[in-house]
């Protein structure tokens, strides 16, 4: 079948959105496997699962990212093929994608506002056990000799509260609390995902558009 020029245009700008919808499930399908990866993150989970949704986000992002880059192949072929049955699929397969990523920014944002309460908390506890339990005293040495730092909101002042020693993965870093550390370690993370799944959602409504006016537009040549 033929479309009109104008309609022709769509079709083709449809593709080139495709394309780039398809990049952007590769990018992030990246920043996932970036996450699952990173040495500070595999660090502290080797020694504790209080970091647990870090790697639940990094998976969900993989997985999200896979079925975007396989929704945008369908998006291109039946943009070129002109079919309606795939066009159509394409559209449901957005919008399921785009209610999936709205959940999962909602979360982000409110593990946001949490995250530097519930760290302050586990760093807290560690050092007040870190003498006296083992895993707590994995746990923050992973932290400090890793990220640099020392205790939790205060540096060395923490475990001197406490009556300890600071331990000697403190070492030059006596006076670099963990606490702002891992809360800018977050941040960076944080700022990166949240820019990425905007993207995302803004090319999605412009795909869904786009895929509604092509539908309607081969299914008035068919009339």
């Amino acid at each position: 079948m033929a479309l009109g020029s104008c309609y022709s245009c769509i079709k083709y700008l449809m593709f080139a959105f495709n394309f780039v919808f398809w990049v952007l499930g590769c990018a992030i399908l990246g920043v996932g496997i970036w996450l699952r990866v990173d040495e500070g993150a595999m660090e502290l989970m080797s020694h504790s699962s209080k970091l647990d949704a870090l790697y639940t986000l990094a998976y969900i992002m993989m997985v999200v990212g896979f079925i975007i880059m396989l929704v945008g192949f369908l998006g291109c072929c039946g943009a070129i093929r002109e079919s309606q049955c795939m066009l159509a699929t394409f559209f449901v397969a957005l919008f399921v994608i785009f209610a999936i990523l709205l959940g999962l920014g909602i979360w982000a944002v409110t593990a946001k506002g949490s995250f530097e309460e519930v760290v302050e908390d586990w760093l807290d506890e560690g050092v007040e056990k870190y003498s006296k339990s083992e895993s707590q005293r994995a746990f923050m040495d992973a932290v400090q000799d890793d990220f640099q730092c020392c205790g939790s909101a205060k540096g060395s002042v923490d475990y001197v509260e406490r009556g300890q020693t600071p331990p000697d993965t403190c070492f030059e870093n006596l006076s670099k609390p963990c606490l702002k550390v891992l809360s800018k370690w977050w941040q960076d993370k944080f700022v990166l995902i949240s820019g990425l799944l905007i993207g995302i959602a803004v090319v999605m409504i412009l795909g869904m558009i786009f895929s509604v006016v092509l539908c309607c537009a081969i299914r008035d040549t068919l009339a």
